[in-house]
Order: structure tokens, then sequence, then C-alpha cells
């Protein structure tokens, strides 16, 4: 079996050109415990950088946890998901590993936050364009806190866009929001974990999406 050692800082750009040369599984299948280990002290180390505040595990606790067998995790549409048990106290208790960070794309991954019942399927340029301005303007520009899935336009009006966010770590719950046009571009119209879009999204798509404001 090939193996692959990485020393020093590396950027995230070579990180993931290193895990691709290792020769991770495709589609599907599950990454190897290294690759899997390896996009996991990324995601901390950035997330530690960039939202020190936010933090709310243990350093060494989590180092302990990841040199023990990890879970076995399933492939979703914001990473592979790996959910432990029974977490010790300080380590963690879940985490998606993002795609690009295991040089890997999914055949049919399993959708990580809620499906929405309405609206149409969008390019993957539209969700491209969309998560830039979801990190841009509410994930600080970090490409590693959550990940933007289930976005899907209105019927009614397609000008409208509904999405989710899934965190990578567990620092906060799923959010959804909505985007619409503005300027030529997407603008977020809201977002949050509840309540989202009540007087500012037209009501007729909140209810083509399952939402209905009170």
């Amino acid at each position: 079996m090939k193996k692959c050692k990485v020393s020093g800082v590396l950027g995230s750009a070579i990180l993931i050109l290193l895990l691709s040369a290792c020769g991770p599984p495709s589609g599907d299948a599950r990454p190897n415990g290294s690759n899997l280990v390896t996009g996991i002290n990324l995601l901390l180390n950035t997330f530690a950088k960039n939202h020190p505040k936010l933090i709310n595990w243990k350093t060494e606790a989590v180092k302990s946890q990841l040199q023990l067998k990890l879970p076995t995790g399933i492939s979703t549409d914001a990473g592979w998901f790996l959910k432990w048990s029974d977490p010790k106290p300080g380590e963690l208790s879940q985490v998606y590993i993002p795609w690009k960070l295991l040089g890997q794309y999914p055949n049919s991954p399993q959708p990580a936050g809620y499906s929405y019942p309405g609206g149409n399927l969008v390019p993957q340029t539209t969700i491209n364009d969309l998560t830039t301005v979801v990190q841009n303007t509410e994930m600080q520009s970090d490409d590693y806190f959550a990940a933007v899935t289930g976005v899907r336009s209105s019927k009614i009006n397609p000008q409208w866009l509904i999405f989710t966010t899934v965190p990578y770590l567990p620092v906060t719950d799923n959010g959804y929001g909505f985007a619409t046009v503005g300027n030529k571009q997407w603008v977020i119209a809201d977002f949050g974990t509840a309540n989202v879009g009540c007087g500012k999204v037209p009501a007729e798509v909140e209810s083509e999406f399952g939402f209905k404001c009170h």
C-alpha cells in the first residue's frame, strides 16, 4: 500500500493534492482513516485561527480521540460524516470532512440537511456562486466553516433560492436561508435557524418550500 507522509505547514491546496496522490477511494466509498484524520486536523486548525471563541472541544482530548479507531461514517452532500456514539468530555461528537479535502467526490450522497419539498434543482454554477456569497456574508469568508447544501430555486419565482448550511464541526445547528437577485448577483435575504424569511420573503415562496410564518 502506498503511504504518504506530510511534514511542516502546508497550504490547503497542497494538502488536497497530497491526499489525492495517496489514492483515496472514489465515489461513495469510505476514505481511508489517515485521510480522514488529516482532513479533521485541517478543519480544527483552520477553525482555531478563524473562530477561537467558538471552540467547544479540548485539543488534547480530540488528539487522543483521533488516535483511536474512527466510526465508519456515511457519504453525505456536505462531506464524509462521522458521528461518535459516546464521546468523552472535550471530544468531538461529530464532524463532516469536506470532499475537497479528501480529493474524492460522491456519486450518491445522502442529504446532510433538510430536503425541501418544493422548487427545482439548480446548476452547479449557481450553487458555487451562492456558496461564495454565503461564505463571505455569513461565515467570515471561511471556506471550512460550513457546507452549503440543498439549494433549490422557486418554481413560482426563480429569482428566489433556498439553501441549508451544515457546519463541518459541531459548533452550531444547521442553518437555512433565502437568497434573491440583487444588482445581478445573489444576495442573502435572510438566514438563521428558525423563522427565517418572515416578512422578507414572499409568502408563496415560503409556502412552496414547506414554511409558514405566524
